[in-house]
């Protein structure tokens, strides 16, 4: 991990336990005063102004550091950060972009293969000791067209795994802007033309006012029948009705699905037992080593804080991400 020229060093709060020696590690990285702290804060902090933050705080919570100047999440999805407050006391937002391309891409791939090679079946079958050769519809991954909706640092590795796996692929950002990897870009605006000829459509979207259930009856019924559909991003971009409808009728025809609009998952929910759903709870972005990587970027962040120069990983408060 880079180490960087701490000066005067800032008190820098962290919502982490730690461990001695790993306190003894970062504070040797980053400043001598480093300060661990959970959500349950019974007093001020005049003296923090930079945190290194879950990505779910309140604006009461953040109201303990009164001189707080720059805010680091351990995540990149930073939908349910206080947007108002920030704005208002004009503290910089970051996230941890492109801590998660290569593992992230990777569940994805993980999760389309399931469907075309059977592993799902496989597993099934193991379970009950039965040798089922002749069950299941093989299929392969090969010429076909992958669309990739959020095409941000995550869809840049996926594009670029899926193009050796020999796929075609398209991306829909919000600007349509052409991107490496991809042989066709489009803006969101030309959604349902982007997924209308795709064979599987991976969501990689933030979740903000513009993407709550963008996925709806109109965007299912524009795909081909029998659509592959991932969901990496966050539940709320899905209308959950309106894909249980779709998964019904075969216009999806398997539905990989690591988020949802409740978390967790309760068990009354009808996903569970939808023969054409793979379920994982919210973990395509788990990693053993997450805290290392995160704070790996935090350092090139704190970097540019501190020389006053554009903070690299800044977050845009009107747009949400």
């Amino acid at each position: 991990m880079r180490r960087i020229d701490k000066g005067d060093a800032d008190m820098i709060a962290i919502m982490r336990e730690m461990s001695r020696e790993m306190r003894q590690y970062y504070e040797a990285l980053f400043s001598d005063q480093l300060l661990s702290i959970d959500k349950h804060l019974t007093v001020f902090y005049p003296e923090v102004e930079i945190l290194i933050s879950e990505s779910n705080v309140t604006s009461e919570f953040l109201m303990h550091f009164p001189n707080l100047k720059l805010i680091f999440t351990l995540s990149a999805g930073v939908n349910k950060m206080p947007f108002d407050y920030l704005k208002a006391n004009q503290v910089i937002l970051t996230n941890s972009r492109g801590l998660h391309a290569e593992h992230m891409s990777e569940h994805a791939l993980a999760m389309i293969l399931a469907q075309t090679r059977q592993i799902n079946l496989a597993v099934k079958n193991q379970l009950r000791h039965h040798w089922a050769h002749n069950e299941g519809e093989f299929t392969t991954v090969h010429d076909k067209t992958l669309c990739v909706v959020g095409a941000g640092t995550i869809g840049h590795a996926l594009a670029r795994k899926a193009i050796a796996m020999g796929m075609q692929v398209t991306g829909v950002s919000r600007t349509g802007r052409q991107q490496e990897n991809y042989q066709t870009m489009y803006p969101t605006d030309k959604l349902i033309e982007a997924v209308a000829t795709a064979d599987v459509v991976v969501l990689l979207l933030p979740l903000t006012p513009k993407t709550y259930h963008l996925f709806d009856h109109h965007i299912f019924s524009a795909m081909k029948k029998g659509t592959t559909l991932i969901n990496l991003s966050r539940g709320g971009t899905v209308d959950e009705v309106a894909l249980i409808d779709a998964l019904n009728n075969g216009q999806v025809g398997f539905a990989g699905l690591d988020v949802f609009k409740d978390e967790p998952l309760g068990s009354e929910s009808v996903f569970w037992e939808m023969p054409n759903v793979l379920i994982t709870p919210h973990v395509a972005g788990d990693i053993s080593d997450y805290l290392d990587r995160a704070l790996n970027i935090f350092a090139n962040v704190l970097a540019d804080f501190r020389n006053g120069t554009e903070v690299r990983n800044r977050v845009d408060l009107d747009l949400g991400y």
